[in-house]
């Protein structure tokens, strides 16, 4: 078979249920993965079958034996080599398809140059763990008008294994519309936890956060696959229209059953409202510099309860990594 036959059929069967138009519209995009581990590395296995122009994949992580059971792609040697995980998925990109174009940062989006080597794509997917990412991420795409999807994936190991409680969501930011912060998708309190260590190390201190270590949270690849799957759905709806868009779904992998939740935008929501940065683009400026210096005013408060600033304080925001 000849080269141009293949680019021809590669698609052929998707172009007969979304149209050629659709795919043409993929291939010019660009797409960011932000954590390529459990849920981030399907990600990309699915956009590049799906034929995506290029990609952009984040984190800082390496490969670690107990990534081979989910992270596609990773292999044995990946573990002995200490094989950065964005390497491994850019390895497997190019064995679906050579002609995509991935870029690939080993780095954190909490890093203000890598936040910003962000700004050129057309449609952000974040697949990470923390509440500080995903402000990070919600933050680009509403200063740049950009649609993100964020994905999570969480297994109650307290009631594991005899009966697992699994859930997923899928929260879909688009211009225009609510952000994750108006759809309840992190809490503001713990973004500044985790953005200054020692305001964190103060509240626990105070009795505000458990000083026990953070165990790793259980993780299996059919259950991200599920997930995921809803995601490289909404990506597709973003290029091809082919129905309304789901803010945010949340999916029951136990019973199994999905459901929609929708919000209204917040005119006084802070990530997104009227004194926000919404649509500046570059003059925005970096938020995460802007943030990290206003946290020191933060503090000498932690004695006392924060004030609420979004109902989202029972929030769980479930990755299967490290945050990215």
């Amino acid at each position: 078979m000849s080269t141009l036959n293949l680019v021809e059929d590669r698609h052929d069967r998707q172009v007969r249920a979304f149209g050629a138009p659709a795919q043409r519209r993929l291939r010019g995009l660009t797409v960011a993965v932000v954590g390529v581990g459990g849920a981030g590395s399907l990600l990309v296995q699915g956009l590049a079958h799906l034929g995506i122009g290029r990609l952009i994949v984040v984190d800082p992580d390496h490969i670690e034996a107990t990534n081979l059971s989910r992270v596609v792609g990773a292999r044995p040697d990946d573990v002995t080599a200490r094989r950065a995980k964005v390497a491994v998925a850019a390895r497997m990109v190019a064995a679906i398809d050579a002609g995509i174009g991935v870029h690939s940062v080993e780095g954190s989006v909490l890093d203000s140059a890598v936040w910003c080597e962000l700004r050129c794509a057309d449609i952000i997917l974040g697949a990470v763990d923390g509440h500080a990412p995903r402000w990070a991420l919600n933050a680009l795409a509403v200063q740049y008008a950009r649609c993100y999807i964020d994905v999570g994936v969480q297994i109650d190991s307290e009631t594991a294994p005899v009966r697992l409680a699994v859930a997923g969501h899928v929260a879909t930011v688009t211009p225009g519309g609510p952000c994750l912060l108006c759809l309840c998708g992190y809490d503001p309190r713990r973004v500044a936890a985790e953005l200054d260590p020692t305001l964190a190390d103060a509240k626990r201190r105070a009795g505000y956060l458990s000083a026990a270590p953070q165990q790793p949270a259980p993780a299996v690849v059919f259950l991200n696959q599920a997930v995921t799957a809803v995601a490289l759905g909404e990506v597709l709806n973003q290029v091809a229209g082919w129905r309304a868009v789901h803010r945010y779904v949340l999916v029951d992998l136990t019973t199994p059953a999905t459901s929609q939740l929708d919000a209204e935008r917040d005119p006084t929501c802070q990530a997104c409202g009227v004194d926000s940065a919404r649509g500046l683009a570059d003059a925005g400026g970096v938020p995460l510099q802007a943030y990290t210096s206003a946290l020191a005013s933060l503090r000498p408060a932690v004695s006392e309860r924060p004030a609420v600033v979004a109902d989202c304080s029972t929030l769980e925001t479930g990755g299967d990594d490290d945050a990215v």
